[in-house]
């Protein structure tokens, strides 16, 4: 059962005001009068440095880099130096960090700025230590970074006939070079055939079969492990002759046609054909229904028109056959069909697609008339989808079943009794849950407690009463402890309704406990913990959170506003730069990438990407447009400067 506010939502708004408008703030705790510093210290142990600034209340500061030469900036909020701290003799003589401290009294409030330029070689760190400042200064790991791996696809197939060949190219974004072949030979009542098997690619895009209508009858595309099995069925006697080589678009078979095949007369054709293609068989109901001699008629000519075009395989392509592509790409993989509706009631059409699909269908009784409608070689359901828009009728689809009703009406499936706490649809749970309503007299006690404090605790939450609904929540889960849908359930209540951060990451880190790869509680532990300002603990639990694959849109965009939030924001650019690989931009990534550009220093990428933002085609909000337009005349101000 989802709440009203999920903690996609919570998320999503979140990373917005810190990514657009918000003012990054590092203290969590409102500040009383000036942040004093008393003593600042310098240490150099193994080409790193250690510079501590000691304070007397919690400081408030902002840290950022800048280039050309890089230099680590730390402004402090209302910062006083004492007077026996010689700002010269801080840092220790060394080759790789100079400091410079300047006082910003024309700022509101007044700005202490700690400025340290840094050689190639060193990175830096910044940390709060209760009221204590502390910059480590240290050497850069040098990471060799393999070159990124192509994730290898199959695009299309695409085919080429003339008199003595058949070209068949396999096209892919990489040349395919990791392939296997082999026969099948002397099956009984099959025909001959060849396989090639590509390993680590993916073949999705591909239609399951295509008819090639040559000596090659037809491919057939599976998956098979990480990579797909694409299966040549031979239309002859014996199996054909063939060449396989790696091609720069992916993987050409080139088939030769038989020299001494004579060119087949229509009868011939048939004959032959007539062995060597089976005729598909009819579909048999599940059910036994009435006979109706309209629905006979047009089960029998659609059958007729399927088995017509299956005894002329070596004729060019029909132009439905041209679409078997199109219809792949656009998800229909239906048995398919040709029919001839000429005034033909609506009830006797929905019955044909029973008998054909063998899915249950349920016609609302307000459904009538009747339409006329010719379709040569179509998936059924692409064909169902036409006659409900002439129609101004829907379909809703679950367990095997449609249920077809007017646009007008409502249509809502029973509620079970499911403890479906997840916030997605999820297969396992309701087959799991079909199991233990099998078994439930053999459940223990503790269980069928826990169902009820469930049920109980459901309520409550429909009636607002949320504090109420999470002591049963918890009730529930001390008797059933094993069950990460109801720590999850209670995570998201204490961090989205209650603010209890605290608890939130409690519930959190018992849900990954017993769910390691839940990558919503891991994201919820992680706004829990950077909102308690345990940085730490907040940048485990990001991390965790986009472990998934692909990983989840809003923990890369909340991963990238905490980074830049705590003053990381090569960090940030690399994470919303996977955003962008994995979903592609919005108008929240390309703002917050331009804001970075900003932050780092270069102003040239800062000012290409605001102008791709205001030209992108967005609807733009208009003070989003005032800002951008604003840092558009700063930033051409600064390069023509």
């Amino acid at each position: 059962m989802q709440n009203r506010h999920s903690t996609c939502s919570l998320v999503i708004l979140l990373s917005f005001v810190l990514l657009c408008y918000g003012t990054i703030v590092q203290a969590t705790e409102e500040k009383t009068g000036a942040y004093t510093i008393s003593d600042i210290q310098a240490s150099i142990q193994d080409n790193n440095m250690l510079l501590l600034l000691k304070g007397d209340t919690i400081p408030a500061f902002t840290q950022y880099e800048l280039f050309s030469p890089t230099r680590m900036v730390l402004d402090i909020a209302e910062a006083e130096i004492a007077k026996n701290i010689d700002i010269a003799a801080i840092i220790p003589k060394n080759d790789f960090a100079t400091l410079t401290v300047t006082v910003l009294r024309e700022k509101a409030p007044k700005i202490t700025r700690f400025e340290i330029t840094l050689a190639d070689s060193h990175t830096y760190k910044v940390e709060k230590i209760d009221t204590n400042i502390a910059v480590r200064l240290l050497p850069k790991q040098i990471v060799v970074e393999e070159p990124e791996k192509v994730s290898a696809i199959l695009h299309d197939i695409v085919v080429r006939k003339s008199d003595h060949q058949t070209e068949i190219l396999f096209q892919a974004n990489t040349p395919i070079e990791d392939f296997r072949q082999d026969t099948v030979t002397g099956r009984s009542n099959l025909p001959d055939s060849m396989y090639v098997d590509i390993n680590d690619i993916d073949g999705s895009e591909l239609v399951r079969e295509k008819v090639i209508g040559s000596v090659v009858d037809k491919i057939r595309v599976a998956t098979r492990g990480s990579g797909v099995r694409i299966v040549f069925d031979s239309a002859q006697k014996d199996l054909f002759s063939y060449d396989i080589k790696t091609v720069p678009q992916g993987l050409m078979v080139t088939v030769i046609e038989s020299p001494l095949k004579p060119s087949p007369t229509k009868e011939a054709t048939a004959t032959v054909t007539d062995e060597k293609a089976p005729i598909p068989p009819k579909v048999e109901p599940t059910a036994k229904v009435a006979s109706d001699p309209t629905l006979d008629a047009l089960i029998d000519s659609s059958e007729a028109a399927v088995n017509e075009g299956a005894l002329s395989p070596n004729v060019e392509p029909t132009a439905a056959e041209k679409m078997q592509d199109s219809f792949g790409f656009s998800g229909y993989k239906a048995t398919r069909i040709s029919v001839d509706f000429f005034k033909i009631d609506l009830h006797n059409v929905f019955r044909l697609f029973r008998q054909i699909s063998n899915v249950n269908l349920i016609v609302d009784e307000s459904v009538s008339g009747s339409l006329t409608l010719a379709l040569n070689d179509v998936p059924w359901d692409f064909a169902l989808d036409i006659i409900l828009n002439l129609k101004n009728l829907k379909k809703e689809e679950r367990h095997n079943t449609i249920v077809i009703y007017p646009n007008a009406k409502e249509f809502s499936w029973p509620e079970t009794g499911q403890e479906n706490l997840s916030f997605k649809a999820d297969v396992d749970v309701i087959e799991q849950e079909a199991l233990v309503i099998q078994q439930s007299m053999n459940q223990p006690a503790e269980i069928m407690q826990a169902k009820e404090l469930l049920r109980k605790a459901r309520i409550e939450e429909k009636n607002d009463d949320i504090e109420d609904a999470a002591s049963l929540y918890e009730q529930a889960f001390k008797l059933w402890s094993d069950n990460s849908k109801i720590s999850n359930k209670l995570a998201t209540l204490y961090l989205v309704n209650l603010g209890l951060n605290a608890k939130a990451v409690y519930f959190a880190r018992e849900t990954l406990n017993l769910d390691k790869e839940n990558y919503e509680a891991a994201l919820i532990g992680a706004i829990a913990s950077a909102n308690m300002d345990n940085i730490p603990a907040a940048m485990d639990y990001f991390a965790m959170s986009i472990n998934g694959t692909p990983p989840m849109k809003e923990a890369l965009i909340s991963y990238a506003a905490f980074s830049e939030e705590k003053g990381q924001p090569e960090a940030a650019l690399k994470l919303l730069d996977r955003y962008t690989d994995t979903y592609s931009d919005t108008v929240v990534t390309m703002v917050s990438k331009a804001r970075l550009y900003d932050t780092m220093g270069l102003t040239a990428k800062a000012t290409e990407q605001y102008k791709t933002l205001l030209y992108s085609g967005y609807q733009l909000a208009p003070d989003l447009k005032k800002y951008i337009r604003g840092r558009l005349t700063m930033n051409d101000n600064q390069l023509t400067n």
